[in-house]
């Protein structure tokens, strides 16, 4: 019996526990299922491992060139410099996380929250939920990030693996968010796109549902952001390659010039210390893009094998997409909402300094260009150029506080170099990691029966039109 207990355990540890190796193995079985040959699931099974691998090599190399920029800078004024951006905070999750031997479970939280996600859809007579979050990469992303944050606030004092519990907890509280919240926004997305058929599953879904109802509020539809014109440099930004070299160049390239030459070491032969500041910074792209790759890679065969699956089992259910899919409605609407949510975020940061806070904030492009752009173009849709102004605004003060307020809660691992920084995590998700730090599981638990009443509300407000239409009267 020990040595049964024991081949259990070393498979559990060595096999279950490698996370490139459990996410290639349900892809395989994935596509067993929906009868691919067996060469093509092994070939699934290899792209997934391979890009799990190249997403590692990321986010090594993040924490490798950031870490003593920012450990200088603590040790020299006693601040803490974090970045809020999506990658920033999935490397501090998967970083982390990989100390505690917890990594795998990520992997874990994400089939939990899928599978979730698919049973109320299934269940939609009664749960009223009609969306199918099926953005692979986003879904890896946030399930790593809720699993850090709650950990860290709940169990992390030990020291000791994620336990049981907390992953199913977090799994089901994640299934519930993308639910629910890609449900609320369908009807504002109906409108945003003309009737396109899709919903938003994406970082800043709860986000966007306020910024289409306040908007009229704010401004006239009849103004639209499309009839203004734009400075054509400005279209640069656009790449994401340049995009993160320029962003990270201003922000780090900053603090390096404040720390000083003489607190880097480098090969004065070689280079100017100029150059060498933009060597550095440029590598923040080029690890992000390493980044990019490796999720995309193992992401498109996640995503193929979940989505077959759900095909045949969710018949007419409503798929949630990047939100990146609601630019080519507005596309002047993302760069308002970049400029308008960069000077929000600027003023944000300013004040942080100016109060001394022991942490400072900086920006990261894909949460100024697509959490803002997003928020601009439903925006846009109800309140025209005025709200796709004033929203992204506000909404760049909320990313920079609220990132600022929930990292006090997660700061002291060398592995946290940043946060999400998005919207729904500066806000639903800064609260949520905030209160369970003071009342423990409880607060996870109880967010998933309150968060399902949402749909509900909303099937009452328009019966008739409700799995049909899909738009809101």
């Amino acid at each position: 019996m020990e040595l049964i207990l024991q081949g259990f355990l070393s498979f559990i540890n060595k096999f279950l526990g490698q996370a490139p190796l459990l996410l290639g193995t349900v892809v395989f079985i994935g596509y067993m299922l929906l009868g691919k040959k067996w060469y093509e699931s092994l070939a699934g099974f290899i792209k997934t491992f391979v890009g799990f691998k190249i997403l590692q090599v990321g986010t090594g190399g993040l924490v490798a060139t950031f870490k003593p920029i920012i450990t200088t800078l603590s040790e020299r004024y006693g601040i803490e410099a974090l970045v809020i951006d999506p990658y920033f905070g999935q490397t501090s999750a998967t970083e982390f996380l990989s100390t505690v031997d917890s990594l795998a479970f990520v992997g874990y939280v994400m089939m939990i929250a899928f599978a979730f996600n698919i049973l109320l859809v299934a269940l939609r007579k009664y749960t009223k939920i009609r969306t199918l979050f099926i953005t692979g990469h986003i879904m890896y992303q946030q399930s790593a990030v809720l699993l850090w944050a709650l950990y860290w606030v709940i169990e992390g004092a030990g020291g000791q693996a994620v336990s049981v519990p907390l992953i199913l907890v977090t799994g089901l509280l994640m299934g519930t968010y993308w639910s629910v919240m890609s449900n609320l926004i369908i009807e504002a997305t109906q409108e945003v796109t003309d009737g396109a058929g899709f919903t938003i599953g994406h970082q800043q879904m709860f986000g966007s549902w306020v910024a289409y109802k306040i908007a009229g509020k704010i401004g006239n539809k009849e103004h639209d952001v499309n009839s203004v014109k734009t400075a054509g440099f400005l279209s640069i930004l656009n790449d994401n390659v340049v995009a993160n070299s320029l962003i990270m160049t201003a922000f780090v390239g900053t603090i390096m010039i404040i720390l000083g030459k003489d607190s880097f070491s480098y090969n004065t032969d070689k280079y100017l210390f100029g150059t060498y500041i933009w060597e550095t910074c440029a590598y923040f792209a080029v690890y992000i893009t390493i980044l990019l790759t490796g999720v995309r890679m193992f992401v498109a065969e996640l995503t193929a094998s979940f989505q077959g699956i759900s095909d045949k089992l969710l018949s007419g259910a409503v798929p949630a997409v990047d939100c990146a899919v609601t630019f080519g409605f507005s596309p002047q609407a993302p760069t308002y909402g970049f400029i308008f949510g960069f000077f929000g975020q600027m003023i944000a940061i300013f004040t942080l300094i100016i109060l001394k806070a022991p942490i400072l904030i900086i920006a990261g492009f894909i949460c100024l260009f697509f959490d803002n752009g997003t928020l601009a173009v439903f925006a846009n849709k109800a309140g025209g150029r005025r709200a796709a102004a004033i929203i992204p605004f506000c909404a760049g003060l909320i990313q920079v506080f609220g990132s600022a307020l929930v990292l006090h809660f997660l700061i002291g691992p060398a592995e946290v170099i940043g946060w999400m920084g998005m919207f729904d995590w500066a806000t639903l998700f800064a609260g949520t990691t905030i209160l369970t730090n003071y009342l423990g599981i409880i607060v996870p638990i109880v967010l998933i029966p309150l968060l399902l009443i949402i749909p509900q509300l909303q099937y009452k407000r328009h019966k008739e039109t409700y799995f049909t239409t899909m738009r809101d009267k």
